[in-house]
């Protein structure tokens, strides 16, 4: 099975893992992807080697950042001075970026020829760097406003552009047949609605709806959004990954789905043995004011055994029959936080419970770290006189159903509690506020 992963901070909004895993299973591919979340570009780059990944796309704020990291990269990646799509080579990583190609495509999508159109592209960073460098090779009449002018004018004199100052914004969107707005939108709000008119094209590069779609609708003038930039980046994404051109209707699809309100009150923790579940579930569900379920602790409650006892006793097959019982129970509660037993997922039935009914959180960490922290008598899986090669074999069997159930992998190696929990929670509310 391969893997692969989308990061970025944050990264639990990401809908690359519903474009991808729809497609994925459409088409029967042995692979799983899964969002990485990660607190800069070294420490993603260090968990993809570390698991060996196939591929990975990067947002925000990494594209740039993670250039230096990678073996190889591409040509117009360099140019843009991003990367968005990173692939796995026979163990060397290349880089690409196909977010120009999700603009320009997007354009095409609508029946709009960019040649010779004047466009006003507000915001020079990555989204915009990269809608500059497609359109203007389509052939379009560029002009780049940021609120740091200094960086409008590099970007334009690197790609033969013009550059204006902020202050001269209205003038140049009146002019312009197409805006490109390349900013958060859901932060600033540049473009007032009597500036457009019926005749303008907007494109949005934010996929959820902001204040642009009611200057649109109230002027009857064409939105493009980011979902179909994001759509058609993934296209060549899928492409390099895969070596097949995907079908985007299905891509749509997997776009559209939401995450269940019941997820949202919901949240387990999986992942190896010694990676910290017990713990920061407990920090969790103070955090949250969320009730904790240990579920070794409800099976030992249950059975009125240890763990060990059932292993050598009942053996791992009852003792798997048991952890299903109690899962299928206890993560149909609402407000709670469910601390999972390493091998949980080996179980497709549980993976599907788990993706089904809770926001599923992998706590990753290395094995060495798992088996120093775990290898304490109790663990019946490490009763062996080599627990270093026993832990590292049982990891690389059970990698990709962790990948399957996952909503978000969160490293806990060389972080304390309070940072796990914090990066947790935090992506949490960045993505739901006050929702859940």
């Amino acid at each position: 099975m391969n893997l692969y992963a989308v990061t970025g901070n944050p990264i639990l909004h990401s809908k690359s893992p519903n474009i991808f895993n729809e497609i994925i299973s459409k088409n029967k591919l042995e692979a799983v992807y899964f969002r990485l979340a990660a607190d800069n570009a070294k420490e993603a780059i260090s968990i993809f080697k570390s698991l060996q990944l196939k591929g990975m796309n990067v947002t925000a704020p990494f594209k740039t950042e993670i250039i230096e990291l990678l073996d190889e990269v591409d040509v117009e990646a360099k140019k843009i001075n991003a990367v968005n799509t990173i692939v796995n080579i026979s163990g060397k990583l290349k880089g690409f970026n196909t977010d120009f190609i999700g603009v320009t495509e997007s354009f095409k999508d609508q029946g709009i020829d960019l040649n010779k159109k004047k466009c006003v592209i507000i915001g020079a960073g990555g989204a915009g760097k990269a809608a500059v460098y497609g359109m203007h090779k389509a052939g379009a009449e560029i002009i780049i406003i940021d609120i740091d002018e200094k960086t409008a004018q590099s970007v334009a004199t690197e790609f033969g552009c013009l550059a204006k100052p902020n202050k001269e914004l209205e003038v140049h969107v009146r002019q312009s047949e197409i805006i490109v707005y390349a900013v958060d939108a859901a932060l600033v709000e540049a473009v007032k609605e009597e500036w457009i008119t019926k005749n303008h094209v907007i494109y949005d590069v934010n996929y959820k709806p902001s204040f642009l779609n009611n200057i649109v609708k109230n002027k009857g003038c064409k939105l493009i959004t980011g979902a179909e930039m994001l759509i058609n980046q993934a296209i060549p994404g899928y492409e390099y990954y895969f070596g097949t051109t995907p079908d985007k209707s299905i891509m749509w699809n997997g776009f559209h789905q939401q995450i269940a309100d019941k997820k949202k009150k919901t949240i387990a923790l999986i992942g190896f043995m010694g990676c910290g579940k017990t713990s920061v579930g407990k920090a969790l569900a103070a955090k949250f004011n969320y009730t904790f379920i240990d579920m070794d602790d409800e099976i030992v409650n249950k059975t009125d055994m240890s763990i060990n006892d059932i292993f050598k006793i009942k053996g791992e097959t009852e003792f798997r029959k048991i952890e299903q019982d109690i899962l299928k129970n206890e993560i149909k509660k609402e407000n709670v936080i469910v601390s999972c037993g390493g091998g949980i997922i080996l179980n497709k039935e549980n993976r599907t419970l788990l993706k089904e009914n809770a926001l599923t959180f992998w706590l990753y960490n290395s094995v060495e770290t798992s088996v120093s922290r775990a290898n304490n008598g109790t663990r019946p899986l490490l009763n062996t006189e080599n627990p270093i090669e026993k832990a590292k074999n049982l990891f690389e069997s059970r990698k990709e159903f962790y990948a399957d159930a996952a909503d978000m992998l969160v490293n806990t190696e060389n972080k304390n509690i309070a940072e796990v929990t914090e990066k947790i929670y935090a992506e949490i509310n960045k993505t739901f506020g006050n929702k859940r």
